[in-house]
């Protein structure tokens, strides 16, 4: 028996049609346009586009309808009680708790990001892995030197996965850009530069230059800014466990951006 969970705050109305198969969640896009609504079983967690599931056989569901108050699942009805705000709220930061935090966050990420990540990108003995991280590198150090365009174009679509790390990455910066306090118009001109023809990277960093983003990125974040260093460490690593690697390098980014900030003493 199905028992719907969690709706995310950017589920829009309509109906919609499968896009994809995964294990434990069924992406599907709107019949109306292009959005993303994702059934995802209850261990993956909530999101700005999931829609949390228990009891959920994800190779027979086939139709997806939401209207304001309920979900409707291959023609069952299920009422809304519960909508995740996936939006980041804003609040003092401590420069000297963040910095603190930033080298948990660091240690944490080294020891539990998956192999594949960007994260060890560098470190590999292919030669197309190494040529991609010579451009990785050339990226972050045009973004963090404040050349947005130039430096998300060169990340934007790189490396492997179903969100391309180089797309994960940029939706970690720009998460840290909103968190920090970084201009509208300077999050735009990232995401712009970085927009995609997949439609999963496209709602990744749509939702980040928003400030929107999966419940383990949240909790990170928090922690990041009022939390403890353990407490840094576990949503570390619950973050990295999100995807092939797609959760590590998310914090990557989120890590390069707010290291990168606190280093050279910009104001947060």
């Amino acid at each position: 028996m199905i028992e719907l969970l969690d709706v995310g705050d950017r589920v829009e109305i309509g109906s919609y049609h499968v896009f994809s198969r995964f294990r434990g969640a069924t992406a599907f896009v709107r019949d109306e346009g292009s959005d993303l609504a994702v059934v995802v079983e209850e261990t993956k967690g909530a999101g700005p586009y999931q829609i949390v599931v228990r009891g959920c056989d994800f190779v027979q569901i086939d139709s997806l309808a939401v209207s304001p108050d309920r979900v409707v699942l291959d023609g069952a009805a299920f009422e809304i009680h519960s909508r995740y705000c996936s939006r980041l709220h804003e609040g003092r930061i401590d420069p000297t708790t963040l910095a603190r935090n930033l080298k948990a966050l660091r240690t944490a990420l080294l020891a539990s990001a998956p192999a594949r990540s960007i994260v060890f990108l560098a470190g590999s003995g292919s030669a197309f892995e190494a040529a991609l991280a010579r451009r990785f590198r050339d990226g972050v150090s045009l973004l963090l030197g404040g050349d947005l365009e130039s430096g998300a174009c060169a990340i934007a679509g790189l490396g492997f996965g179903l969100t391309p790390s180089g797309d994960d990455f940029l939706a970690g910066l720009l998460l840290g850009m909103y968190a920090a306090g970084a201009p509208l118009l300077e999050r735009r001109r990232v995401y712009e530069a970085a927009r995609s023809s997949n439609a999963f990277s496209e709602s990744l960093l749509r939702c980040a230059a928003d400030g929107c983003c999966i419940e383990p990125a949240q909790s990170l974040i928090y922690a990041l800014f009022a939390g403890t260093e353990p407490d840094v460490a576990r949503h570390t690593v619950r973050l990295s466990a999100v995807g092939a690697s797609s959760g590590a390098d998310l914090a990557a980014g989120l890590y390069s951006f707010l290291a990168s900030s606190v280093s050279s003493g910009v104001p947060l």
